[in-house]
């Protein structure tokens, strides 16, 4: 993927995200502060003035600039976000030099941020969080690179993966953050952080194809 195409697939979640900023904040409003919608928003709006930004940052720096971008917006997903880009940002760091990206290559950036946002906040799969989308998408991306599938067929599975498991979200309960404390109530509605990563994993792959 070159540096074009991965800017064009970072504007296209940024649009995604921003497109879905209401329907992200209705699944907040149910255990949260109903405003993740809102955050995300503005984390697409800074996304996209780090792009302009810096026109000739690639690779680890874009991602590392990205990482800051997602941080400033605070709130309880900033940090999160800014936590596996930066893990991402290190992962391609630790590649050999620019050469055309594999399934491998994205899948150590996955699971170098899915460690990062699980250290971060110590959630597991099925806690109801981002990770009940994160951790499906590598689980496809393993499973693509064992089978030798292409790189678009590859991110396609990984984004069908977060789709679902974001939506099965809706069924668990709450075990981490605020949403917690909710208990059986935190159930009936999809965790809006793994909604968020679904719809931007859906924006990368509808792009990178």
């Amino acid at each position: 993927m070159t540096t074009s195409s991965l800017r064009a697939c970072i504007t296209a979640a940024a649009d995604a995200v921003e497109a879905s900023r209401d329907e992200l904040c209705r699944l907040d409003a149910g255990a949260g502060d109903g405003d993740h919608g809102v955050t995300m928003a503005l984390a697409a709006r800074s996304v996209r003035q780090t792009l302009a930004a810096a026109p000739d940052a690639s690779g680890a720096d874009l991602v590392t600039k990205l990482a800051m971008a997602m941080g400033s917006v605070g709130g309880a997903i900033g940090p999160i976000y800014a936590s596996g880009l930066l893990a991402i940002a290190g992962a391609l760091r630790a590649m050999p030099p620019p050469e055309p990206l594999t399934v491998g290559h994205v899948l150590a950036c996955a699971e170098a941020a899915e460690t990062a946002i699980s250290g971060l906040g110590h959630a597991k799969p099925g806690d109801k969080t981002i990770l009940d989308a994160l951790d499906p998408a590598v689980g496809a991306l393993l499973e693509a690179r064992a089978s030798g599938a292409g790189l678009d067929a590859a991110l396609n599975s990984a984004a069908e993966a977060a789709r679902e498991g974001a939506a099965s979200t809706a069924s668990m309960i709450a075990s981490v953050g605020r949403a917690s404390r909710l208990g059986e109530r935190s159930r009936g509605l999809a965790d809006p952080g793994a909604s968020s990563f679904a719809l931007i994993m859906g924006a990368l792959a509808g792009t990178s194809n």
